[in-house]
């Protein structure tokens, strides 16, 4: 039996949309990227760049004619398309950073190599063994800190006594 689909077509929603990971943009988009937008006049077409450009000059049009509604639904859709030219911009300049970091080398490379064997073999402790090395280093602190008062104790009796003795 064939399916009645009441002389319309089905729209495909969606299915031209490009999806950049779901909104993140580790990397899958950049600024030259195509972007199609389905804004309140129909569907625009273009660059992050020139969807911001556009819709900020179709809301200062909205604004001129006196359609302030229009003209604030416009200036969301430019606001939307600058935060995403900014998160671009700075997508880049971390990518940038991070390969620059790696092409310089680095000269304190070995102590940084064995500071990480040493936290990985700490890492590889039981649970209980970490909770017994947090007690000890507990009680350490505490017989350290006993003994200095005794110190002060004795200097403080060393100087009462002296202080008598004048």
């Amino acid at each position: 039996m064939r399916q009645q689909n009441n002389g319309r077509r089905r729209q495909n929603r969606g299915s031209n949309r490009r999806n950049f990971n779901n909104g993140n943009l580790n990397g899958n988009i950049n600024k030259n990227t195509v972007i199609d937008s389905s804004g309140p006049d129909g569907r625009q077409r273009g660059s992050v760049a020139q969807l911001n450009e556009k819709y900020t000059s179709l809301a200062s049009d909205a604004s001129s004619s006196d359609d302030r509604i229009l003209a604030e639904s416009f200036l969301q859709f430019a606001d939307h398309y600058y935060r995403l030219q900014k998160e671009i911009e700075l997508n880049n300049e971390n990518r940038e950073a991070r390969i620059k970091s790696e092409s310089t080398p680095n000269l304190n490379n070995s102590s940084i190599i064995e500071k990480n064997e040493s936290e990985k073999t700490a890492k590889k402790l039981s649970r209980r063994k970490r909770g017994f090395e947090i007690r000890e280093t507990e009680l350490s602190s505490i017989e350290n800190n006993d003994e200095g008062k005794e110190v002060k104790e004795i200097k403080n009796d060393k100087t009462e006594n002296n202080n008598l003795l004048i």
